[in-house]
């Protein structure tokens, strides 16, 4: 049965699963936002920062107007900024279309590792993930966070391999919406944040929506506001929250740039379900572009799903749901539609582990306000998705051991392994990989490590030998993987040093390795 669109949503009950969410998946706070018809009902949960001892910070509870990183969910905005620019261009004498060429508006930019990929990826294949470039993300953490921008980012991807032909198979891409970001920003002679804050967020009344931290930080009250990120590390004694810095890089630009709320948000999810406002080409955002089959924690039980530009597509009981989910180390978001109900969700947490929180919660309001049939089957389903994300989080919590590593990522050891070529020392240096990233590897505490503290996510590369010229690569924050462990390989030179590390950063490389040389040889 139906729940009337005139009660709260924030009962009892839920509040209950609020509580127990917080507290199973170890995250300090949510913010809320429910629009279901003509009401939005909105609701904070938890901490926006904990107590710290070391610096006085005093604690603040979670509200409504807490500002939060959101992430990925900005690809929705630059999917609608696309669509007003293509609607404005027709009146010019250089229009432009879902099918115009990324590399015809930023050419010397938008250049990939062949000419017909270069030359055929358009606006569509490249915000609907079709473009054959995978995610990269590690590569792209590795970034300096101070030098990069988006279109050092956009240059980089020359170096960067395709996995598949363009238009053959889903690939989500950050890589991918820079570049678009690149190109509008290129086509209107204006930053990519201000033509949203001008043709989306102030015609929405979305006051308190931004384009980085810095931006919300001009403003001393909304700087107040900005939320503590964290991560839950796990200690004997049970664990404790550690602070993870602000998600504040330039070159994230339209992937995943804005800082909002989710009272700005559910004017966003408003206009999404009614189409009064500013937007045009609704259907143009929401049509499926690309079919996908995997199936990770986050996807909804279904066969398949499809993904528009920017926007998820499911069906859900027979329900056209329309979502997308953000995240970063110590953020989490989720953001979505039922048009035919005229319901929404915004959900925005301050730990990464907060998706999983936002899925279940979501979904009990799902059935529950929308009125679905009970199905076994389907519930049977659900609470297969809850135990892998549970599998994944313990997982996530342990790191996995050494041992299961060089197990998983080197099938055949021989036993004894092979020693190393060289003395420890000599694999130490600095490495350059063409994108201008690099690192420096050191013997720190009898190991070999990178400090990556200055990067886009602040870590550190951990090396631990398997057998031969082959190691074990993990990348770590405060003492837990950011990543699965993936394989390294130094291939040694006649000189008798390390002239080149490889990295298997990005699993749909099937083995490809990324290549840094070694400087100043």
């Amino acid at each position: 049965m139906n729940i009337s669109s005139e009660q709260s949503p924030f009962d009892g009950e839920f509040d209950a699963l609020v509580k127990e969410q917080l507290e199973k998946w170890k995250v300090p706070g949510l913010s809320i936002a429910i629009i279901h018809g003509p009401s939005t009902y909105t609701k904070a949960y938890g901490k926006a920062e904990l107590p710290n001892e070391s610096t006085d910070r005093q604690p603040r509870e979670m509200t409504t107007d807490a500002l939060f990183s959101t992430c990925s969910t900005t690809k929705a905005f630059t999917s609608a900024a696309t669509s007003i620019l293509i609607q404005d261009s027709k009146a010019t004498e250089s229009p432009i279309d879902w099918d115009t060429p990324v590399a015809s508006l930023i050419p010397e930019d938008f250049i990939l590792e062949n000419e017909y990929a270069t030359n055929n990826i358009t606006l569509e294949d490249a915000l609907s993930h079709r473009s054959g470039m995978p995610e990269h993300n590690w590569t792209l953490a590795l970034f300096s966070k101070q030098d990069a921008t988006p279109g050092s980012a956009v240059r980089a991807m020359r170096y960067m391999p395709l996995a598949t032909p363009p238009r053959t198979k889903y690939h989500y891409s950050n890589y991918m919406y820079i570049a678009v970001s690149q190109a509008l920003e290129q086509h209107t002679g204006e930053a990519l944040g201000a033509f949203m804050k001008k043709r989306i967020w102030d015609p929405l009344g979305m006051s308190e929506t931004f384009f980085s931290p810095s931006e919300a930080k001009v403003n001393p009250a909304t700087a107040a506001r900005l939320v503590q990120a964290y991560d839950w590390v796990p200690t004997k004694e049970g664990g404790h929250f550690m602070p993870k810095s602000e998600n504040d890089w330039l070159a994230n630009s339209g992937a995943g740039a804005i800082v909002s709320n989710v009272l700005d948000y559910s004017h966003w999810v408003r206009e999404l379900i009614e189409r009064t406002g500013p937007l045009k080409g609704h259907d143009s955002l929401t049509d499926p572009r690309t079919i996908y089959f995997q199936n990770d924690d986050l996807n909804l039980p279904a066969p398949y799903h499809a993904y528009a530009l920017g926007w998820v597509v499911d069906n859900y009981r027979g329900q056209h749901l329309y979502s997308h989910g953000g995240g970063w180390p110590g953020y989490a978001n989720w953001v979505g539609f039922v048009p035919e109900k005229k319901f929404g969700f915004v959900v925005m947490g301050n730990s990464f582990s907060a998706r999983y929180a936002a899925f279940r919660l979501v979904t009990y309001l799902l059935d529950r306000r929308l009125g679905l049939s009970d199905d076994p089957k389907y519930e049977e389903q659900i609470a297969a998705c809850i135990a892998r994300q549970t599998e994944t989080w313990e997982s996530h919590l342990k790191n996995e051991d050494i041992t299961d590593s060089k197990k998983r990522l080197f099938s055949s050891l021989p036993d004894p392994p092979i020693p190393c070529a060289l003395h420890m020392s000599g694999y130490t240096g600095t490495y350059r990989h063409p994108t201008g990233a690099a690192l420096t590897v050191k013997i720190i505490n009898d190991g070999l490590i990178a400090d990556l503290q200055d990067r886009v996510i602040p870590c550190e590369l951990r090396l631990v030998h398997a057998s031969g010229e082959f190691f074990v690569g993990s990348i770590q924050s405060g003492g837990l993987s950011l990543v699965l462990p993936f394989p390294v390989e130094f291939y040694i030179a006649a000189t008798g040093l390390a002239q080149r590390v490889g990295l298997l950063l990005e699993p749909a490389m099937k083995g490809e390795k990324l290549w840094f040389d070694r400087c100043g040889s």
